[in-house]
């Protein structure tokens, strides 16, 4: 597989965007492949999960214009995967919105995209980047960088329709303009914090298939698992503090089907 680079976001918090993007990607690591996770929200919630201590080179370095440090300075090996690699953030990168959008659409938008692109598929399978939980400019340059995009959804949310609607129609808007990202494509809705037990979660799911098409959704859900809870606490990956969980054992699963499903577009 050449390298790719995919996109988590959302519009909506809550949705177990961060313990996706870090846990699918240890997943990853575990089914043979190269991984390098980048932290594109000032929250540094990934960060605070893959690396310990304060990073002296960050985020920050590759989109402040003013600054250049060499993208090697700015990769750190999480201590607990061997192939799992990380781009951290600092909340100073918060700051530099407005620097960004100074610099207009063409410009501006594309920053991720100049500092990060072409080192991350020559030396990574996949890189999968976390971002802020809105549609600002942050997200509007990972997406300007990316092959793909996976939007989460909660699945006991009956409001988060209307959000996942905007959501795809913003990356397809992206993909579909000339001067944004043409190669840029919606790859699939991923249902988090599912409980089969309850009605809502099945007439929800059953919304959402008639809604975005099979096609256009993992087969792999992710279970409400104290597990989760427990490793966000922690700051850790589902891995980390139970690698037995059916939680991970759900994110060992979507590793396996997005393999090939990635294998099939390229």
């Amino acid at each position: 597989m050449a390298g790719l680079i995919i996109s988590v976001i959302t519009n909506k918090g809550g949705t177990g965007k961060t313990t996706t993007v870090v846990s699918l990607g240890q997943a990853l690591v575990r089914e043979g492949k190269k991984i390098l996770v980048v932290d594109n929200d000032s929250q540094c919630n990934a960060s605070n999960i893959l690396l310990e201590g304060e990073p002296r080179n960050s985020l920050f370095e590759i989109l402040k214009s003013d600054k250049y440090v060499p993208i090697d300075d700015c990769i750190y090996s999480t201590e607990f995967e061997q192939n799992l690699h990380c781009i951290p953030n600092v909340p100073d990168t918060a700051t530099l919105e407005p620097e960004l959008i100074q610099k207009g659409t063409k410009e501006g938008f594309n920053v991720l995209r100049k500092g990060l692109r072409n080192y991350a598929l020559e030396n990574f399978d996949i890189t999968l980047i976390d971002n802020p939980p809105n549609m600002g400019i942050f997200v509007v340059n990972s997406l300007h960088c990316s092959d793909f995009a996976i939007v989460p959804t909660e699945a006991g949310s009956t409001h988060s329709i209307r959000g996942l609607i905007k959501a795809v129609q913003f990356i397809q808007d992206i993909g579909n303009d000339p001067e944004g990202n043409p190669g840029l494509s919606f790859l699939r809705l991923l249902v988090t914090k599912v409980d089969r037990r309850t009605s809502v979660n099945h007439i929800i799911m059953d919304q959402l298939k008639a809604q975005f098409g099979k096609d256009h959704m993992f087969e792999t859900a992710i279970p409400i698992n104290t597990s989760i809870q427990k490793a966000e606490l922690m700051d850790q990956t589902v891995f980390e503090h139970d690698s037995k969980s059916t939680a991970a054992k759900a994110y060992q699963e979507l590793a396996k089907e997005l393999i090939p499903i990635l294998e099939q577009q390229e």
